[in-house]
């Protein structure tokens, strides 16, 4: 019955026929007309084609049924995600799927065709909802408290569905909430509705589909005739171009019904400049509409965000971007994922990529002449510079290096690097994509100083978890920009440092013209102690090149071409510990001492023992340098093993064990539990040999094949 012909009794009682009486002789009699409202089916129609979202569809289904309780909080579902991912198409799909379980009616509203200047009318929401539950206009309640229990009373008991669509805020939602425990609520939004508190029992974060799914879609909207005559590979390149979007694929669909004519060919060509560079319309709709909603932080956050190298931004590098602390950065940032412009995933704030391509037109729009884009890639930059540098620090100690270290950038906070070398090696390991990608981008902003030091903080994580193709990239950028920067110590030092993963790639005809070229610049330092210094290292890493071919020679059985190279080395790294001495640098001549014994070694000369111990004890009475000290006890226990001298070796190597796992190198464990595999064989322990070999291959197979073993690297 509609509300105003109901009479009530109690909650539940109807009374149909009223008895007035006045006096007793005049009895009125009056027959109520029986107005019967029928449950509402509001939801809008499916979408004609749909693909996956199996496993979402398949949670909200398996919900648990209610208890039977009559009263109580619905069970509510958010779905999150970025604008034109398809949000609403997945809760529609599920209404109509689940309308049988809901016989008193399904109903659907979006906040936003109620929103002015950002803020929702809410009573104009519960007064459409009302009357779609069977009140009439004239008995709605006229302010949003009455309204709010209207709807409570009337929604009390029952068993409905409600989509809500494009909620920015649980307090957007709360009141409209059925008073039943047995209702279901789904509800989109941009982001995740924090302030909804526990009230949702499942969370869905809807992510891009997959290229296959894009791929299906487009073939459902093309149709049968387009997609027989369709070239597989142009598809995929649609596909791609829609960045897993289900609305880009629409607009794909619609732009080849528009033009039919068009080959695919033509039609993934002008939808990729479309989507990519000119930016879609309908696409791009909602993007626009949050973000002229956004606050002044959160929108020039948005703009400059692209300055952020790597794949992802963290709270520390957005800070550095926005040039403020963190509490006013973190308010931007849950801005921004509210509005579903940013998506915060694996430890990192990160954007769609038609998003980023929509912030960057917005950027070029407000910032046409690139200074704001500009000095947030320097303050990126010189914070990137400093935090890299404290690490390095932390890890390795004081060593050589060519560019000074940058004060704190103002207003932003330094990153919480730990006191101790996994700490900081565990942050350089979570940061390494910025990091690398920070030298490039130092370069190609004419910023040579902060690319130069970039990379000689880097030096010290490449040595524990080598990644050559990154680090050749990084290091080659680091000597161009040294190169247009004509700063002479740094040509050099960087040179030696892309030496190296040339060489351990086996690319050594380039590794020798790098290391040539800083030798030969070398020869153009003074005598101060910091250019001998320098030119030491330069010698350094020449025998280290020399070894590294040894090795080599050694591996492919030339054995009369390695040992021309190990007498090379091992006469370099005499030569260069000679210097270090004459300077009066302790460290440098230990570490000569060290290479030396690492050339010995790898010859099968006697004295190798003798030069890892000596090497190790001067570096053990070295304040941090606990990293080389372990390397250089490995050495030793190395060289203890292959001379048979089994239990002189094993506390040595068992040490270095230890020191691999604390820095997480998974490179320098692998090659030591290879070796204590060995020293377990040859001491009659043959589980224990198994289970360093298992590990050890674990790692290779987790890690693209560490080597077997061997001697390891230096400095």
């Amino acid at each position: 019955m509609t509300e105003q012909t109901r009479n009530v009794v109690g909650d539940h009682a109807r009374v149909d026929t009223v008895v007035q009486a006045q006096h007793v002789s005049t009895v009125n009699i009056h027959q109520a007309a029986a107005v019967v409202h029928a449950p509402a089916f509001e939801l809008p129609p499916e979408r004609a084609h749909f693909v996956d979202r199996t496993e979402e569809q398949a949670r909200i289904a398996e919900l648990p049924e209610p208890d039977g309780a009559n009263q109580g909080t619905p069970q509510v579902v958010t779905i999150s995600g970025l604008g034109g991912i398809g949000k609403t198409a997945l809760c529609l799909r599920v209404g109509h799927r689940l309308a049988e379980r809901h016989p008193d009616g399904a109903h659907y509203v979006d906040l936003d065709e109620y929103r002015r200047d950002g803020a929702v009318d809410l009573a104009a929401v519960l007064a459409d909802l009302l009357s779609g539950l069977g009140v009439e206009r004239a008995w709605l309640a006229t302010d949003f408290r009455s309204l709010a229990r209207q709807y409570w009373a009337r929604t009390r008991g029952g068993r409905r569905l409600l989509v809500i669509d494009n909620a920015r805020t649980g307090a957007e939602v709360q009141p409209l909430l059925p008073a039943s425990a047995a209702s279901l609520v789904l509800v989109t939004s941009h982001g995740p509705l924090y302030d909804l508190g526990d009230t949702a029992p499942l969370e869905l974060a809807l992510a891009p589909l997959s290229t296959d799914h894009t791929a299906e879609l487009l073939r459902l909207l093309f149709g049968d005739k387009r997609w027989a005559a369709a070239d597989p590979a142009t598809v995929h390149t649609l596909a791609t171009a829609c960045a897993g979007l289900p609305k880009a694929a629409e607009v794909a669909g619609e732009l080849a019904r528009r033009v039919p004519h068009r080959t695919l060919a033509a039609l993934a060509e002008r939808l990729t400049a479309e989507l990519h560079q000119q930016g879609s319309r309908p696409v791009e709709a909602v993007w626009d509409a949050a973000y002229a909603e956004l606050g002044d932080d959160a929108a020039q956050l948005y703009r400059t965000l692209a300055e952020c190298p790597g794949p992802f931004a963290t709270e520390y590098t957005a800070a550095a971007l926005l040039g403020q602390g963190l509490a006013a950065t973190e308010d931007a940032l849950a801005e921004l994922v509210a509005a579903g412009l940013l998506d915060y995933r694996a430890g990192g704030y990160r954007r769609h990529a038609l998003v980023r391509g929509h912030a960057d037109r917005r950027a070029r729009q407000a910032d046409p002449d690139g200074t704001e884009r500009a000095d947030a890639r320097r303050r990126v930059l010189h914070w990137l510079r400093r935090q890299s540098a404290r690490a390095d620090l932390v890890m390795a100690g004081a060593r050589l290096t060519v560019e000074a270290e940058v004060p704190p950038l103002p207003g932003v906070p330094d990153a919480d690097l730990g006191t101790v070398k996994s700490q900081a090696l565990h942050w350089m390991e979570a940061n390494r994509q910025a990091l690398y990608g920070a030298v490039a981008l130092a370069h190609d902003s004419g910023r040579d100083q902060d690319a130069v030091a970039l990379a000689e903080s880097l030096w010290t994580h490449f040595l524990d978890h080598p990644r050559h193709a990154d680090a050749i990239e990084a290091f080659a950028a680091a000597v161009a920009a040294a190169d247009r920067a004509d700063r002479l110590p740094a040509r050099i030092r960087t040179r030696c440092l892309l030496a190296r993963p040339l060489w351990e790639t086996a690319r050594f005809e380039e590794a020798a013209t790098a290391v040539d070229r800083a030798r030969a610049l070398a020869d153009l330092l003074g005598d101060a102690s910091a250019d001998r210094r320098l030119a030491a290292s330069a010698i350094d890493f020449h025998g280290q090149l020399a070894l590294a071919e040894g090795q080599w020679a050694t591996e492919h059985r030339d054995a009369d071409t390695a040992r021309a190279h190990f007498a090379t080395a091992r006469a370099d790294f005499d030569a260069a510990r000679a210097i270090h001495q004459e300077i009066g640098n302790a460290y440098g001549a230990a570490l000569q001492t060290y290479q030396c014994a690492k050339a010995a070694a790898a010859a099968d000369q006697p004295d190798a023992a003798d030069l890892f111990a000596r090497a190790y004890q001067a570096f053990t009475g070295m304040p941090g340098r606990q990293r080389i000290s372990a390397r250089a006890r490995f050495g030793l226990g190395l060289a203890l093993l292959r001379a048979g001298q089994f239990l002189d070796a094993e506390p040595h190597l068992t040490a270095a064990l230890a020191d691999a796992e604390a820095r997480r190198s998974t490179f320098d464990e692998a090659r030591i539990r290879t070796d204590l595999a060995t020293l377990a064989e040859r001491t009659g322990h043959p589980q224990d040999a198994a289970r360093h070999r298992a590990r050890a291959a674990e790692l290779r197979a987790e890690h693209g094949g560490v080597p077997d073993g061997g001697v390891p690297d230096g400095e």
